[in-house]
């Protein structure tokens, strides 16, 4: 039995829609992932046009940024109750959609930190890394999940992102990401602010 080369799942005998791709690296796909790779009329629409739709239908702005190593770049801004910016992109040569932000300390929260004793800076550290470990998924879920600290100019901060195959990724799985993406950084802004403050 031959293999989706999307999802990767075995193809019971007469569900096998055909091949996909460019003519010397066609794959076998299913009838499940053409259907997440195709519009109403049977036409490739690209994953960057599926989000562009999604966005609209949910009434959620959205501003292309143009990036040369991107396929397409967007930023949605006022999302959530801290009105943050999030991002979404995909790289060129690559199959991951990218979603996520990033966030930096307020002026008085460095301050703040750049006051602490090295034991109360210990403290911080460890109460960070002990956050960080709760945003981890299981990848059984086909998403994942990164995460760095940013030093910049003085100011720190935290990159967050959630990465997921393209050929995988409809529209409850796209607006599920985006609602992770937003839980996160609301936690965070609310974790870094209790965390200073007390």
């Amino acid at each position: 039995m031959p293999k989706c080369g999307f999802c990767e799942n075995r193809i019971d005998q007469g569900l096998l829609v055909g091949f996909w791709g460019v003519d010397d690296k066609t794959k076998p796909i299913c009838i499940k992932c053409l259907k997440k790779l195709l519009d109403s009329d049977g036409k490739d629409i690209g994953l960057k046009n599926r989000i562009e739709k999604w966005l609209e239908e949910e009434k959620i702005s959205f501003n292309p940024i143009f990036e040369p190593n991107h396929l397409f770049h967007y930023t949605l801004k006022d999302i959530g109750l801290h009105k943050m910016t999030i991002e979404l992109f995909q790289e060129k040569n690559s199959d991951e959609l990218i979603v996520g932000f990033m966030t930096f300390l307020s002026n008085d929260l460095n301050f703040k930190i750049y006051k602490f004793s090295k034991d109360e800076k210990e403290k911080f550290k460890r109460k960070i890394d002990e956050f960080l470990s709760t945003l981890r998924v299981d990848y059984r879920t086909g998403i994942r999940v990164g995460y760095e600290i940013l030093s910049e100019k003085g100011h720190y901060g935290a990159k967050y992102f959630v990465k997921s195959k393209t050929h995988d990724c409809d529209k409850e799985k796209f607006l599920g990401i985006l609602q992770r993406v937003k839980e996160t950084g609301e936690k965070s802004e609310n974790f870094l602010h209790a965390t200073i403050e007390n």
